[in-house]
């Protein structure tokens, strides 16, 4: 393998110009990701809707990039010169490798393709017939469309082509740094849920927690040392501080420029009361406050909190 193919999602819905600036932005917080896991890589290059990460540790790159916000998925790839015979035995090789790798005799698998730009002769279903016929020709295996153990991919652009059998699923969202930034009152596993929401959705956090313990400080050193993994684009460390918690936030965002204070309050129901509090507590600030788990169903918060980890 020889590069990792990026591909984002609600990036694509922006304008042009606003779309050049989020990938401008996503392709440094590629950059910055792979520097700061020690990963070498040759280049990072956005282009027609993907970016591509040229770099001879792939399957370690794509296990890093998963964290980066703003990636739907990624592929670890063999780049090729665009013609059938070198896509066919890329293709063929990687197949080998899977089937090596789940330990079955006579593996389902399909072949999806794309032409991402058009110079290619033949159209993406033919490229698939022709690299589905060579696989059947060469391993034992058999087609089947819906229920496969292998995927064999194929994307085609500017003369080259991207062969892959492996798609890593990321969190989407928006790149860090293109939305602003907040505060953070972390506490406990709602409130870094509810930080790594706001992050997810391409906002720098600022971290706080306002002095209680030692031992609920280490607590929390921890939580943050966890959503660090995701922050790339961020520049934010931890603060720390004493007194009112709110109060304190509001000095933060003051001073870091922040549009907002993020708290992880939660609820199994929003009763009057608990409306009217979060009213009183709305009415003693002059940034908006932001609740991103609070009415959210708990099965769904611990399954965000299992899968990043926290």
């Amino acid at each position: 393998m020889n590069v990792v193919v990026v591909r984002y999602g609600e990036i694509g819905t922006k304008s042009r110009q606003t779309r050049r600036w989020f990938e401008s932005i996503l392709v440094n917080n590629i950059r910055e990701a792979l520097v700061s896991e020690g990963i070498d890589f040759k280049g990072v290059e956005a282009k027609h809707g993907r970016v591509l990460v040229r770099t001879n540790r792939t399957e370690e790159a794509a296990e890093v990039l998963r964290r980066v916000f703003g990636i739907v998925s990624l592929s670890p790839a063999m780049e090729v010169k665009a013609e059938l015979e070198k896509i066919n035995r890329t293709a063929l090789r990687l197949f080998r490798r899977k089937k090596r790798e789940l330990g079955v005799e006579k593996p389902r698998f399909r072949v999806t393709a794309r032409r991402i730009t058009k110079e290619f002769p033949l159209r993406s279903p033919e490229i698939q017939a022709k690299v589905g016929e060579y696989i059947l020709e060469n391993e034992e295996s058999e087609v089947d469309l819906h229920d496969y153990e292998i995927e064999v991919g194929v994307e085609l652009m500017e003369g080259k082509a991207y062969v892959y059998v492996d798609k890593v699923h990321a969190w989407g969202g928006l790149p860090i740094g293109t939305q602003g930034k907040v505060v953070a009152l972390l506490s406990g596993p709602n409130s870094a849920v509810s930080a790594f929401l706001m992050m997810k959705r391409g906002v720098e956090v600022i971290p706080l927690y306002v002095l209680g313990s030692e031992e609920e400080l280490e607590a929390v050193r921890g939580l943050w040392r966890k959503l660090r993994r995701y922050a790339y684009g961020s520049k934010a460390e931890l603060v720390v501080a004493r007194g009112e918690p709110l109060r304190e936030a509001l000095k933060v965002a003051r001073q870091f420029g922040a549009k907002g204070i993020v708290l992880g309050r939660y609820a199994d129901c929003l009763t009057e009361e608990l409306v009217d509090e979060l009213v009183r507590e709305n009415e003693r600030t002059d940034v908006p406050l932001f609740y991103p788990i609070l009415a959210l169903p708990a099965e769904y918060v611990e399954r965000i909190r299992r899968g990043a980890g926290l």
